[in-house]
């Protein structure tokens, strides 16, 4: 008996010692009622059924491996203590992630409003929600990542880059200054794209100008960014302080600029070193000239106008739209560039890349015609024009699905915006032929996603690419605008699944959103006032991370997240390949958001 007593002590010992070994992931947010609710559980062990630990202790290996099919679950009224749903797991591919167990655990039935948390294998989730209000707010809450980014002057930093820029790569007028004081720095290293920067205005301005509802959209601070109410909605404030600056840069037909600063100087603002004549004031603002750029010894491989010019037709043919009652003269000035820019990016076919000088790293955008397509069917969507479709439609045509999800990879950004938008709004239109044609090459670029995933743990077959996290959301939000047209729900777990890993349901563990939600496990270096809110680049293919520049490679035993990052991809906290936040990844979020708050409050 002795000897028994001690076999059990010394046991229960080992188990008490050795570290955790399975984890439920959720999203942190919360789920609505009627919402598709699928936990993860994975394990670096065999997880067996009805057991609270499961190293086989008494349990023959043989029965263990029969016994790993379908462990059961239980949700459990985190108020009460009880359990309200009872079901089984479904196997998925653990290896697929370098772990032995993962299982889906889906509580989709349950639709009560309440706080939960599931108990399975011994482990337990954290807490979260069920309920008509877990995204109220959110759209809202992100925008302070938008207003920490402005260049020129924001709540945080101040004053900053008052001297934007001097033209370079002009054929006269390099050199000049030229006033390009605005816009957002595009991240951590304050430079400024039109790229990014159309494209993250254009879902913010899609998430209004598609809100049934505008009250989610509330107003808390002035057009300075700082608190205080000034009878406008604070996204319109941003989408308005994007809009200027891009008016900015097209002060005149065919004249647009594409980038300003190019990672030379100092970084902090204000001081800024002159990027073209050494220390003093003033950044480089390069010339939009459809050609290959250089800087030193880095040069670029643009062939023309269409990518940036189409998303700058896009940006103000919906801007002029949205201020068209707001503020008329704000309206016609961007009506007067959005066809103007279109016929550009006609004369002019091809892509533009931006350019870089202290690093290899720069935005590679390959493809145009999706940016083309967007910007005849923003077009057809504001005027019903039948020559606006007939424009659409043949673009449209030429990418019929996002190369991206095609080939499964790309360099940084090389097909971006890593979703065709403009389907999305050709599949609305009233000739039944146009729609159905759009809605069938939705359902196929979707089905290309879904069969990546195969039967990855967490659903999720977006490439991991660099700034993976904005083409998860992005497809997430594609999936809902594919159902809300088709009516066809093929994709709708999916779709949860890529907008729960945004918000920890990942082998990490993590929302990919600083400091949201308040309370959940949000990465430590984005819980900084100026990250607060901003979506971070996300997991990035392994091998490509070990590349990059400056990036201080842990050593598998030494990395807290290491049970983690035994899969395709790896995360990585102090990393700017996985945890920087960026504007426009941080505006596709924004639009899925205000689509779940318009859900809620349905």
């Amino acid at each position: 008996m002795k000897a028994i007593v001690l076999f059990f002590a010394g046991m229960f010992l080992t188990i008490a010692l050795t570290a955790q070994t399975s984890w439920v992931r959720i999203n942190q947010v919360g789920y609505l009622p009627k919402d598709v609710k699928v936990a993860v559980l994975i394990s670096t062990d065999n997880v067996l059924p009805d057991f609270s630990f499961n190293r086989g202790y008494g349990v023959p290996p043989v029965l263990a491996s029969a016994m790993i099919v379908t462990p059961d679950f239980s949700l459990i009224n985190a108020k009460t203590g009880k359990a309200v749903f009872r079901g089984k797991g479904k196997t998925a591919d653990a290896a697929y992630w370098g772990l032995r167990s993962a299982y889906r655990l889906d509580f989709s039935s349950v639709q009560a409003e309440g706080t939960y948390y599931i108990e399975v294998a011994g482990v337990r989730s954290p807490q979260f929600s069920i309920g008509a209000n877990v995204y109220e707010g959110s759209s809202d809450f992100l925008l302070n990542y938008l207003r920490a980014q402005r260049c020129g002057d924001n709540p945080i930093t101040g004053i900053c880059h008052q001297n934007d820029g001097v033209i370079v790569h002009h054929p006269t007028r390099s050199g000049e200054f030229i006033d390009l004081v605005g816009g957002w720095h595009d991240a951590n290293d304050r430079l400024k794209y039109t790229t990014t920067t159309n494209s993250a205005v254009y879902h913010m301005m899609l998430a209004y100008h598609q809100a049934k509802d505008k009250s989610i959209f509330k107003d808390k601070f002035g057009a300075d960014g700082r608190p205080g109410s000034n009878g406008i909605p604070d996204i319109l404030d941003e989408i308005r302080w994007g809009l200027e600056w891009l008016v900015k840069m097209n002060p005149a037909p065919k004249e647009f600029y594409n980038q300003v600063a190019d990672n030379r100087g100092d970084r902090i603002p204000p001081t800024q070193f002159d990027n073209v004549r050494g220390p003093g004031p003033g950044r480089p603002a390069y010339f939009l000239t459809g050609e290959p750029q250089q800087v030193r010894t880095m040069m670029n491989r643009t062939t023309g106008v269409a990518s940036s010019a189409g998303k700058f037709a896009s940006c103000f043919a919906l801007g002029a739209e949205l201020f068209k009652e707001l503020d008329p003269a704000f309206s016609k000035k961007m009506q007067e560039r959005a066809e103007p820019a279109y016929d550009y990016a006609m004369e002019r076919p091809g892509n533009t890349q931006t350019t870089n000088i202290t690093s290899p790293y720069f935005y590679e955008e390959d493809n145009w015609i999706d940016d083309v397509e967007l910007a005849a069917a923003t077009f057809y969507l504001l005027t019903k024009d039948s020559v606006w479709r007939a424009r659409g439609a043949y673009w449209g045509e030429l990418e019929p699905i996002n190369p991206l999800w095609v080939h499964g990879f790309a360099r940084h950004y090389q097909f971006y915006p890593f979703v065709n938008l403009g389907h999305h709004l050709m599949a609305q239109s009233n000739d039944e032929t146009t729609s159905k044609k759009f809605t069938d090459l939705m359902r196929r670029g979707l089905q290309l996603v879904r069969d990546r995933a195969g039967n990855d743990p967490f659903m999720q077959g977006v490439p991991y690419v660099w700034c993976s996290n904005f083409a998860v959301i992005g497809a997430a939000s594609f999936a809902h605008q594919y159902r809300e047209i088709s009516g066809d729900r093929s994709f709708e777990e999916m779709e949860a699944a890529l907008r729960d890993w945004i918000f920890g349901c990942n082998p990490w563990g993590y929302s990919f959103v600083g400091g949201f939600p308040i309370g959940g496990t949000v990465s430590t270096s984005t819980v900084r006032a100026a990250h607060t809110g901003g979506l971070v680049d996300g997991p990035m293919d392994r091998e490509w991370h070990q590349t990059l520049w400056g990036v201080r490679q842990v050593d598998i035993k030494e990395d807290p997240l290491a049970p983690f990052q035994m899969g395709p991809a790896v995360y990585h906290l102090h990393s700017y390949g996985t945890n920087e936040p960026v504007i426009d990844g941080t505006c596709y979020l924004i639009y899925h958001l205000s689509i779940m708050e318009q859900r809620g409050k349905e």
